[in-house]
């Protein structure tokens, strides 16, 4: 076979056989983001943070004065998230409200849990509604920030959480991840017995819920979290009644604009979850007063 004829053939190949490479490596890549994107995200959801104090983002005092903070599942840059120590820890960095998340374990009882699956924090793995109360206090709590620093630390019922925020003197905004009927009846019934009905608020993604709350009770502080203000969505909380409204401020598409429509239509507004200057400089420009927030604080 002539030299030339090697060469024609070999180029035929190369022209047959790179759209398949590229396909190959591209469906690989696609494969290999949400994994590695997945395992940065839950890095940096448990790695300590710098604390940033609000005097270094609002230096006039009237301006601090009108902010509310809200630690985001406790002060989770120092202490695991949704644990007694984070409800501590944003006591003692000046925070006046603690946002924390509940599910229910199998046999009912509300505890401190975000994700389903308690392997994301806990030395075990199984989703909290196929455990028994019973059963998870066996478990411990190993991942967060100083994870380190707190051996035996075990996942919280809600009341334990309750009756901490008594004690360090701060205000529960509590996220409902799941629920039941009869569990929304229990939850009431707990944040009675700890007298918070009045001062602290019920948000969740699940709207249902939140109807739910109301239904029961019409006093209580509701607000509907919302990741991205779509038409529709912002006609729903336009159309609620006396629920309020938790806005994603990293969110591009949650323009001032949108913002701007539902403070016309009277509706209380919060954001979440704002960690830089920058984003909260941007949401106080648009009149925005509550921050939900793992790292800014008042002082310790």
């Amino acid at each position: 076979m002539k030299k030339e004829q090697i060469k024609r053939k070999l180029r035929i190949l190369y022209r047959k056989k790179w759209p398949i490479a590229v396909m190959i490596i591209t469906a690989l890549l696609l494969v290999a983001y949400p994994v590695v994107s997945t395992a940065i995200s839950a890095k940096e959801r448990f790695e300590p943070k710098t604390p940033l104090q609000l005097t270094e983002i609002l230096t006039a005092e009237k301006d601090r004065d009108r902010i509310t903070l809200v630690a985001h599942r406790g002060y989770s840059a120092q202490a695991p998230e949704n644990t007694l120590p984070a409800i501590q820890k944003a006591a003692e960095y000046g925070f006046d409200y603690v946002e924390i998340d509940i599910r229910q374990t199998k046999d009912g009882v509300w505890v401190l849990m975000h994700d389903e699956n308690i392997k994301s924090v806990c030395d075990k793995k199984g989703k909290v509604s196929s455990y028994t109360y019973y059963d998870l206090v066996a478990c411990n709590v190993v991942k967060g920030a100083n994870a380190g620093e707190y051996d035996g630390l075990k996942v919280p019922t809600l009341e334990q959480a309750l009756r901490t925020c008594m004690e360090y003197n701060v205000i529960p905004m509590i996220e409902i991840k799941d629920y039941t009927k009869d569990g929304i009846t229990k939850l009431l019934d707990i944040v009675e017995k700890y007298g918070f009905t009045k001062s602290c608020s019920i948000i969740s993604f699940e709207r249902e819920a939140l109807e739910l709350v109301r239904e029961k009770n019409k006093e209580i502080k509701i607000f509907k979290l919302v990741s991205k203000l779509t038409d529709d969505e912002m006609q729903k909380c336009i159309d609620a009644e006396n629920m309020g409204v938790s806005f994603n401020g990293n969110q591009k598409s949650n323009t001032p604009e949108k913002i701007d429509e539902l403070k016309k239509n009277g509706i209380e507004l919060a954001c979440w979850t704002v960690d830089t200057p920058e984003t909260m400089l941007k949401w106080v420009n648009e009149g925005i007063t509550t921050f939900v927030t793992n790292r800014i604080y008042y002082h310790n």
